[in-house]
């Protein structure tokens, strides 16, 4: 008897399925045209927001992708600038090698054509003292230079030695007021005696006031005293003065060379 009541109860179960399945097939092509005017509705109202929210979208992206875009230019201008400081003091290198370079060629000229023994040497000092007008040039007795050489570049006459090492030798200016060199105004052929007088210029000493001398004479070594050669151009003229019922002119001198900016010198070697 339970078999039985359980058997009906199953079919009853399926015949409701089947009902249900009927139903929903009816219910589903009667309503297919209201359903899809409702979708169409729900569309139409969602599509601004759509719309909205992707051209949003698509600012925060082309935002993104520029910043991204200025970060690479950035780093890439970066670079540039670093490359274009390297560039640029190479240049500065490549430059001074060259002016040193025709400095060192006007230098091998000179001592080619008058003073084959002449040794080349680079200023590496400066005398500190306040009271001395000297250089150190890195040249000494282990190469040749003693005491009392004359000292010039091809502008003209720069000093003398006075005190050698063997590495290195401190170099007395005509500027300095221990200096002295017999002189003779090339035009006139007047003597004197050029002594420093400060730091850029020099003063032609004991030269007869009955000489004619100009500004612009040039003031030459006349080789007495076997230090400095005869004919190396010492200075220029630049004041002369006359005053009554004195025996010598005072004449006024500007340096050849620009003792301010020597880099390299020759040392005359006898």
């Amino acid at each position: 008897m339970r078999a039985l009541t359980d058997r009906w109860k199953t079919l009853t179960l399926l015949l409701c399925f089947l009902v249900l399945s009927l139903l929903l097939i009816t219910m589903k092509a009667r309503m297919a045209q209201p359903v899809a005017v409702l979708e169409t509705w729900l569309v139409a109202a969602v599509m601004p927001f759509q719309q909205a929210i992707v051209a949003a979208w698509r600012s925060v992206e082309n935002v993104w992708q520029g910043y991204v875009d200025l970060i690479g230019v950035r780093n890439e201008n970066l670079r540039l600038r670093r490359q274009v400081a390297e560039l640029q003091a190479q240049v500065h290198q490549y430059r001074e090698a060259y002016f040193q370079q025709q400095r060192l060629r006007a230098l091998l000229a000179l001592r080619t054509e008058m003073w084959p023994r002449a040794l080349a040497a680079e200023v590496v000092g400066i005398d500190p003292s306040p009271w001395a007008e000297a250089v150190i040039i890195n040249r000494g007795s282990r190469h040749g230079v003693r005491k009392d050489l004359a000292v010039i570049t091809p502008a003209g006459l720069v000093g003398r030695t006075v005190e050698v090492a063997p590495s290195h030798a401190s170099v007395l200016l005509v500027t300095d007021r221990r200096s002295a060199v017999d002189a003779l105004v090339q035009r006139t052929r007047a003597r004197g005696i050029v002594v420093g007088k400060s730091p850029q210029r020099c003063e032609l000493r004991y030269v007869d006031v009955n000489e004619d001398l100009r500004v612009g004479d040039a003031v030459i070594s006349s080789g007495l005293g076997q230090v400095y050669p005869k004919g190396l151009l010492i200075g220029t003229v630049v004041a002369v003065r006359r005053t009554p019922y004195q025996l010598f002119h005072e004449v006024e001198i500007q340096p050849a060379v620009n003792l301010a900016k020597l880099e390299e010198v020759l040392v005359l070697v006898p």
